[in-house]
Order: C-alpha cells, then sequence, then structure tokens
C-alpha cells in the first residue's frame, strides 16, 4: 500500500460532496457547548460523538441493566470531573492547524490524561485511547483521529523507523497513540506536499478508505 495524492484527492471531493455536513453537526455542537459542568452540554455530546463516530465505549462500561446505563455512568464521571476536563480542552484550544511535531506532543499529552482520567468508570483491562481522540477531535479538530482501522492502514502506509519519532512522548501519554501520532506526523507531511491545504480529517478519512483495501 503505498500514498496517493491522485485518491487523497478524489476521496476529498467525496467527502465534500457526501459526509462533511455530519461532521460541521459534531464540530458547531462542540464549539457552542465546549464546556464539561453542564448536564446538557454533557450529555448531547456523549451522545452524539459516542455514537455517531461508532467509538465503543458503551461497550467498554458494565451496564447497570437499563437502557442507556452506561452512557450515563460516563456522563457522571465526566460532569464529576468537569473542571479538571475543561482545563485540559482549553489547553487544547490553542492548538491548530498546520500541524507541527511540537502541537502533536501537545496533544499526545492531553490524550494521555484524558485517557487517564477516563479509565476508573470502564471495565478493567480496557482503554477509552479511540474515544477520547475521536471526542477531542470535535473540540479541537487538529488532534488526529485513532481507531482500529485508522491504525492498520497507517501502520501499511508508513512502516516504523526511527526518524519517526519526532518528539519525546509525554510521561502520561498512550503509547499506542504517541507511536500512531508521529506516523500520522509523517503522513501529514507528505500529504502536505501534494495537497498544501491538507486537514487532519480529510487525512483520517483517507486512512479509513485506506484501511480497507486488500
Amino acid at each position: 500500500m503505498m500514498w496517493s495524492a491522485e485518491r487523497y484527492g478524489e476521496l476529498c471531493r467525496d467527502y465534500e460532496t457526501a459526509w462533511s455536513a455530519t461532521d460541521e453537526v459534531l464540530y458547531r455542537l462542540c464549539q457552542e457547548r465546549p464546556d464539561h459542568q453542564s448536564p446538557n452540554s454533557v450529555n448531547a455530546k456523549l451522545q452524539i460523538i459516542g455514537r455517531t463516530y461508532a467509538t465503543g465505549i458503551e461497550r467498554n462500561i458494565q451496564t447497570a441493566g437499563t437502557q442507556g446505563s452506561s452512557l450515563s455512568q460516563l456522563a457522571a464521571h465526566v460532569l464529576a470531573r468537569g473542571r479538571e476536563i475543561d482545563a485540559m480542552f482549553g489547553r487544547l484550544a490553542k492548538v491548530a492547524e498546520p500541524l507541527t511535531p511540537g502541537k502533536l506532543a501537545t496533544i499526545v499529552a492531553e490524550h494521555g490524561g484524558f485517557v487517564k482520567l477516563l479509565r476508573p468508570v470502564l471495565r478493567s483491562a480496557r482503554s477509552p485511547r479511540a474515544f477520547a481522540s475521536k471526542y477531542m477531535h470535535f473540540h479541537c479538530p487538529a488532534v488526529p483521529i485513532f481507531d482500529s482501522v485508522a491504525s492498520a492502514a497507517i501502520r501499511k502506509l508508513v512502516p516504523w523507523d526511527r526518524s519517526l519519532a519526532v518528539f519525546d512522548p509525554p510521561p502520561d501519554a498512550d503509547s499506542e497513540y504517541a507511536w500512531f501520532v508521529m506516523r500520522f506526523w509523517s503522513l501529514y507531511e507528505q500529504a502536505r506536499r501534494d495537497h498544501p491545504s491538507v486537514r487532519v480529517k480529510l487525512l483520517d478519512n483517507y486512512l479509513l478508505s485506506a484501511g480497507g483495501s486488500p
């Protein structure tokens, strides 16, 4: 599997025609309700992002036996730690594209902190890694989105090499996300040479398509 500037362009056009409106709604929701101390804000974002993007977060939380109880537990946990989360996302709000290794180090640090904060409400040994990246992305579009499909695709597109380690992972970093982000940076740089207007979300769209390729 190799990078294809032509394929990226085709997928960008398809995204703008068929899928961009969905993401625009999610970006606007997080812009209008960035806080994590209002039950209305938290419930809306967890429900819509968690389910629209198939994050699987509900499967990682022990159900109480009633409909929606997993997300309700998550919402209660997020509200209880709302000030900490608002501080994290406030720092993220200063990060914007184009990406740099320094900006990515900040993203990885905040992602690691958010993953650590969410762990107590999850089943043992489960990680909210993918959910955290997707949830963070709609608050800060510079955050690369991680999931199993994107991870598998980028491993094929960007084989690991020591030169990819463009920053030292912060102490609380989720290591799998950190290595993913370093590979993402390499692909992002390559994409920018062909398409200077590349955006994180459009490159994520490319990875999802590449992940479905043989």
